[in-house]
């Protein structure tokens, strides 16, 4: 017997960004080993409704499954586009997963409460949709944390050096985390990358560099881009901290256990994961504090007690994880 079709929406590993990429493996990854068979991936951003091909395969499918991420949120039209697949394919159900949901406007909740399945990546949002529909909704933690590492440092065995400052979806914040890389003498280490080797060449990755950052001034610091996943999280574990603006970026220092300071992002979601997660706001700066950081402040090891909550919430994810495929594929009959 052939294995139950499902079509994912919202592919965000086209965006070339390390979490994301991790995401999308891990969804495909968890739907697979419960026994679903996923014949379509449509990239995030795509007027899937006006694809003929991947219509088909809607109305063909078993389950459709929409990877949230951090699209769901101030009324966006992508958003409202996702939404929308509920309709696409009369009698095929419909699972919402990993979803952040944040100042969307109150007629979204009718489509949302017709999901089959609906799971949001933080405890506030899964709060915000149960209102909206008047049904409880599951919290699972973002899928990034929901399987291991395997760099070895998620269990503190790898010896630790350097310090590692991100990016932020935010041109203000991305301008200020290269200035305290200059400043700091750090490895400057965005969370996407570039297909293309241009920045491998010294000249054009200064200039890739400063374009990205809009830092024109003072020398350029060490700047590297990571291959793929696994070369991220191998960076960012075998650091001594992690300065970032970035959701993923976090989660992923919490995977490997690299004690991080976080900047807000353009939602409370780095806010939420951190309460989440048991740490409290003491790793949220503003970006004003990083003007102020020195060799000595910036490096901010975890205490037991925030190890102690790291790993549970590691836990809580891989097994809010397998609980979720598992019922997805029971929707698929």
């Amino acid at each position: 017997m052939a294995e139950p079709a499902v079509v994912v929406l919202n592919d965000t590993s086209v965006r070339y960004h390390h979490g994301c990429a991790r995401v999308m493996r891990l969804l495909v990854l968890g739907l697979e080993r419960a026994g679903l068979s996923v014949v379509r991936r449509v990239p995030a951003r795509a007027d899937w409704a006006r694809d003929r091909a991947t219509l088909a395969a809607m109305r063909g499918a078993q389950v459709i499954v929409i990877n949230g991420e951090g699209t769901l949120h101030d009324g966006a039209a992508q958003g409202a586009r996702l939404l929308a697949a509920v309709d696409a394919a009369p009698g095929v159900p419909v699972a919402l997963v990993n979803a952040l949901w944040e100042a969307n406007p109150p007629d979204w909740g009718a489509q949302l409460g017709r999901m089959a399945l609906v799971a949001a990546r933080d405890s506030r949002s899964a709060a915000v949709m149960a209102a909206a529909t008047g049904r409880p909704v599951r919290w699972v933690p973002d899928l990034s944390l929901s399987a291991p590492a395997e760099t070895g440092a998620d269990t503190g065995a790898a010896a630790r050096a350097g310090l590692i400052i991100g990016d932020s979806v935010r041109a203000d914040m991305r301008r200020a985390l290269a200035e305290a890389a200059q400043r700091l003498g750090a490895t400057s280490l965005p969370t996407k990358t570039l297909r293309s080797p241009v920045w491998r060449n010294r000249a054009m990755a200064g200039l890739l560099w400063r374009g990205y950052t809009g830092v024109w001034r003072g020398a350029v610091p060490r700047f590297e881009m990571a291959a793929d996943e696994g070369d991220y999280l191998a960076r960012i574990a075998a650091a001594e901290a992690h300065v970032t603006g970035r959701f993923h970026a976090v989660c992923l220092s919490m995977l490997t256990e690299t004690p991080f300071l976080a900047l807000a992002s353009r939602t409370s979601k780095i806010e939420t994961l951190l309460a989440d997660a048991g740490l409290g706001p003491d790793r949220l700066i503003g970006v004003e504090a990083l003007a102020g950081l020195t060799q000595a402040t910036v490096r901010r090891p975890f205490s037991p007690a925030e190890t102690a909550a790291i790993r549970a919430f590691r836990a809580q994810a891989q097994a809010g994880a397998a609980e979720l495929f598992a019922d997805i594929r029971r929707l698929a009959g």
